[in-house]
């Protein structure tokens, strides 16, 4: 996938996240995403939440028992990060 479509649906996912909409699933509308284009469209929004001012605080994995990676066709965990934004503390 070249660079300006993963910058592109990257900033297409930042902006319905910020707004709080709906998009349909990228590989629906025709999309041939590799993982490596998953994972570099996922670092392009992440580069949008840190341009927007927020900052880093951790890495997550998800997708580490083999019961859901079977049932998502999957192979490996998947990873990403965790901002400030993202925290809730206890009794909000």
């Amino acid at each position: 996938m070249e660079q300006q479509q993963i910058e592109q649906l990257g900033d297409e996912l930042y902006q319905a996240m910020s707004k709080r909409e709906m998009v349909s699933p990228l590989t629906s509308r025709g999309f041939d995403i590799s993982l490596d284009d998953a994972y570099h469209i996922s670092l392009r929004m992440l580069q949008r939440r840190l341009d927007a001012g927020e900052r880093v605080i951790g890495k997550k994995i998800g997708v580490t028992s083999k019961a859901v990676q079977n049932m998502l066709n999957v192979h490996q965990p998947d990873f990403g990060y965790l901002t400030d934004s993202m925290v809730y503390n206890s009794g909000e």
